[in-house]
Protein backbone atom coordinates (compact mmCIF):
# COMPACT_ATOMS: atom_id res chain seq x y z
CA UNK A 1 0.00 0.00 0.00
CA UNK A 2 1.00 3.31 -0.40
CA UNK A 3 -0.04 4.50 2.64
CA UNK A 4 3.32 2.70 4.13
CA UNK A 5 5.62 4.24 1.90
CA UNK A 6 8.69 5.33 4.03
CA UNK A 7 10.88 8.20 2.90
CA UNK A 8 12.90 7.89 0.48
CA UNK A 9 16.09 9.44 2.30
CA UNK A 10 16.97 6.57 4.35
CA UNK A 11 16.37 3.35 4.39
CA UNK A 12 16.49 1.46 7.81
CA UNK A 13 18.60 -2.03 7.93
CA UNK A 14 17.83 -4.01 10.71
CA UNK A 15 20.93 -6.19 12.43
CA UNK A 16 23.15 -7.00 15.51
CA UNK A 17 24.84 -3.81 16.19
CA UNK A 18 23.53 -1.39 14.10
CA UNK A 19 21.92 1.16 15.48
CA UNK A 20 22.23 3.91 13.10
CA UNK A 21 20.58 4.01 9.37
CA UNK A 22 22.01 3.07 6.14
CA UNK A 23 21.42 3.99 2.76
CA UNK A 24 21.37 1.16 -0.24
CA UNK A 25 19.71 -0.62 -2.73
CA UNK A 26 19.97 -4.44 -1.89
CA UNK A 27 20.32 -7.32 -4.41
CA UNK A 28 16.72 -7.98 -4.83
CA UNK A 29 16.63 -3.84 -5.67
CA UNK A 30 19.28 -3.89 -8.34
CA UNK A 31 17.81 -7.00 -9.60
CA UNK A 32 14.13 -4.84 -10.34
CA UNK A 33 16.38 -2.01 -11.79
CA UNK A 34 18.14 -4.30 -13.86
CA UNK A 35 15.32 -5.96 -14.98
CA UNK A 36 12.66 -2.97 -16.10
CA UNK A 37 15.98 -1.16 -17.54
CA UNK A 38 15.99 -4.16 -20.00
CA UNK A 39 12.72 -4.18 -20.76
CA UNK A 40 12.99 -0.20 -20.97
CA UNK A 41 16.15 -1.10 -23.67
CA UNK A 42 14.06 -3.45 -25.66
CA UNK A 43 11.19 -0.68 -26.40
CA UNK A 44 13.54 1.74 -27.52
CA UNK A 45 15.46 -0.25 -29.52
CA UNK A 46 12.18 -1.64 -31.23
CA UNK A 47 11.39 2.20 -31.88
CA UNK A 48 14.69 3.77 -33.09
CA UNK A 49 14.78 0.79 -35.60
CA UNK A 50 11.73 2.96 -37.43
CA UNK A 51 13.95 5.81 -38.36
CA UNK A 52 12.06 8.58 -36.74
CA UNK A 53 14.44 12.15 -35.84
CA UNK A 54 12.02 12.12 -32.84
CA UNK A 55 11.79 9.03 -30.79
CA UNK A 56 9.15 8.22 -28.02
CA UNK A 57 11.75 8.10 -24.47
CA UNK A 58 9.52 5.02 -23.24
CA UNK A 59 12.82 4.44 -20.82
CA UNK A 60 11.52 6.74 -18.59
CA UNK A 61 8.53 4.75 -17.90
CA UNK A 62 10.29 2.04 -17.11
CA UNK A 63 12.79 3.50 -15.11
CA UNK A 64 10.02 5.23 -13.06
CA UNK A 65 8.35 2.26 -12.46
CA UNK A 66 11.63 1.22 -11.14
CA UNK A 67 11.89 3.97 -8.75
CA UNK A 68 8.26 3.92 -7.55
CA UNK A 69 8.95 0.16 -6.63
CA UNK A 70 12.29 0.28 -4.81
CA UNK A 71 12.18 4.18 -3.30
CA UNK A 72 15.81 4.57 -3.33
CA UNK A 73 17.74 7.74 -1.97
CA UNK A 74 18.00 11.04 -3.63
CA UNK A 75 21.30 9.76 -4.93
CA UNK A 76 20.41 6.52 -6.04
CA UNK A 77 17.68 8.19 -8.08
CA UNK A 78 20.06 9.89 -9.84
CA UNK A 79 22.17 7.14 -10.80
CA UNK A 80 19.72 5.38 -12.20
CA UNK A 81 18.45 8.19 -14.22
CA UNK A 82 22.20 7.98 -15.30
CA UNK A 83 21.97 4.64 -16.30
CA UNK A 84 19.06 4.81 -18.16
CA UNK A 85 20.62 8.14 -20.05
CA UNK A 86 23.71 6.66 -20.82
CA UNK A 87 21.32 3.38 -22.42
CA UNK A 88 19.53 5.94 -24.30
CA UNK A 89 21.75 7.76 -25.73
CA UNK A 90 23.58 4.63 -27.28
CA UNK A 91 20.38 3.55 -28.40
CA UNK A 92 19.08 6.72 -30.56
CA UNK A 93 18.46 8.58 -33.58
CA UNK A 94 18.15 11.17 -31.63
CA UNK A 95 19.08 15.15 -32.74
CA UNK A 96 21.56 15.37 -29.84
CA UNK A 97 22.41 12.20 -27.99
CA UNK A 98 24.42 13.78 -25.19
CA UNK A 99 21.38 15.67 -23.82
CA UNK A 100 20.11 12.05 -22.15
CA UNK A 101 23.18 12.40 -19.64
CA UNK A 102 21.37 15.23 -18.51
CA UNK A 103 17.94 14.87 -19.00
CA UNK A 104 17.22 11.13 -17.63
CA UNK A 105 18.64 11.85 -14.32
CA UNK A 106 16.61 14.90 -13.73
CA UNK A 107 13.28 12.58 -14.95
CA UNK A 108 14.59 10.44 -12.24
CA UNK A 109 14.86 13.11 -9.42
CA UNK A 110 11.22 14.63 -10.50
CA UNK A 111 9.73 10.97 -10.56
CA UNK A 112 10.97 10.21 -6.81
CA UNK A 113 10.01 14.00 -6.01
CA UNK A 114 6.81 14.17 -7.36
CA UNK A 115 6.13 10.13 -5.89
CA UNK A 116 7.43 10.32 -2.30
CA UNK A 117 5.02 14.06 -2.13
CA UNK A 118 1.94 12.33 -3.58
CA UNK A 119 2.00 8.65 -2.20
CA UNK A 120 -0.55 9.18 0.19
CA UNK A 121 -2.73 9.26 -2.94
CA UNK A 122 -2.05 6.06 -4.25
CA UNK A 123 -4.46 5.90 -7.22
CA UNK A 124 -2.79 9.21 -8.94
CA UNK A 125 1.11 9.31 -7.43
CA UNK A 126 1.95 6.70 -9.76
CA UNK A 127 0.50 8.24 -13.32
CA UNK A 128 1.34 11.89 -12.04
CA UNK A 129 5.13 10.91 -10.94
CA UNK A 130 5.92 9.36 -14.40
CA UNK A 131 3.96 11.75 -16.88
CA UNK A 132 5.54 15.14 -14.81
CA UNK A 133 9.07 13.04 -14.79
CA UNK A 134 8.75 12.82 -18.90
CA UNK A 135 7.69 16.16 -19.39
CA UNK A 136 10.66 17.27 -17.09
CA UNK A 137 13.10 15.04 -18.96
CA UNK A 138 11.46 16.03 -22.46
CA UNK A 139 11.87 19.65 -21.75
CA UNK A 140 15.44 19.51 -20.78
CA UNK A 141 16.35 17.52 -23.71
CA UNK A 142 14.66 20.39 -25.97
CA UNK A 143 16.32 23.03 -24.07
CA UNK A 144 19.71 21.22 -24.58
CA UNK A 145 19.54 20.58 -28.12
CA UNK A 146 18.50 24.15 -29.06
CA UNK A 147 21.23 25.69 -27.32
CA UNK A 148 23.90 23.13 -28.24
CA UNK A 149 22.83 21.26 -31.41
CA UNK A 150 21.00 24.51 -33.34
CA UNK A 151 22.77 23.13 -36.70
CA UNK A 152 21.57 19.94 -36.68
CA UNK A 153 17.91 20.80 -36.27
CA UNK A 154 18.25 23.49 -39.04
CA UNK A 155 19.18 20.66 -40.86
CA UNK A 156 16.22 18.40 -40.24
CA UNK A 157 13.47 21.02 -39.79
CA UNK A 158 13.07 24.38 -41.52
CA UNK A 159 13.13 26.70 -38.47
CA UNK A 160 13.47 25.86 -35.08
CA UNK A 161 9.82 26.51 -34.54
CA UNK A 162 8.90 23.09 -36.56
CA UNK A 163 11.32 21.74 -33.73
CA UNK A 164 9.78 23.32 -30.85
CA UNK A 165 6.17 21.93 -32.00
CA UNK A 166 6.95 18.60 -33.16
CA UNK A 167 8.66 17.92 -29.54
CA UNK A 168 5.24 19.66 -27.52
CA UNK A 169 3.56 16.92 -29.56
CA UNK A 170 6.31 13.98 -29.15
CA UNK A 171 6.57 15.00 -25.27
CA UNK A 172 2.74 15.10 -24.37
CA UNK A 173 2.55 11.77 -26.27
CA UNK A 174 5.35 10.28 -24.38
CA UNK A 175 4.02 11.37 -21.57
CA UNK A 176 0.35 9.75 -21.82
CA UNK A 177 1.78 6.83 -23.06
CA UNK A 178 4.43 6.03 -20.28
CA UNK A 179 1.67 6.82 -17.26
CA UNK A 180 -0.13 3.88 -19.43
CA UNK A 181 3.00 2.05 -19.26
CA UNK A 182 3.61 2.36 -15.47
CA UNK A 183 -0.04 2.17 -14.64
CA UNK A 184 -0.25 -1.41 -15.82
CA UNK A 185 2.91 -2.23 -15.11
CA UNK A 186 3.42 -0.67 -11.78
CA UNK A 187 0.60 -2.26 -9.99
CA UNK A 188 1.46 -5.84 -10.94
CA UNK A 189 4.84 -5.50 -9.51
CA UNK A 190 4.32 -3.72 -6.59
CA UNK A 191 1.92 -6.57 -5.85
CA UNK A 192 4.06 -9.62 -6.18
CA UNK A 193 6.72 -7.25 -4.18
CA UNK A 194 4.49 -7.28 -1.40
CA UNK A 195 3.87 -10.70 -1.38
CA UNK A 196 7.17 -11.73 -2.07
CA UNK A 197 9.73 -11.81 1.20
CA UNK A 198 13.09 -10.22 0.85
Amino acid sequence: MLDDVPSPTTKYISGEGKGHAEAIMDSRDIFLVAALLSAGTIMRFILVMLGEALTPNVMAAFYCCAIMLILPTFGEAIGIGLVSGVITALISNSLFNPAFLFSEPLGAAVCLLVFTTLRYHKGLAPYAATSVATVASGVAFTALALSLAGGRISETFINPSGFLVSMTFVIIATALLNALITGLIYPLLKNYRDRTPA
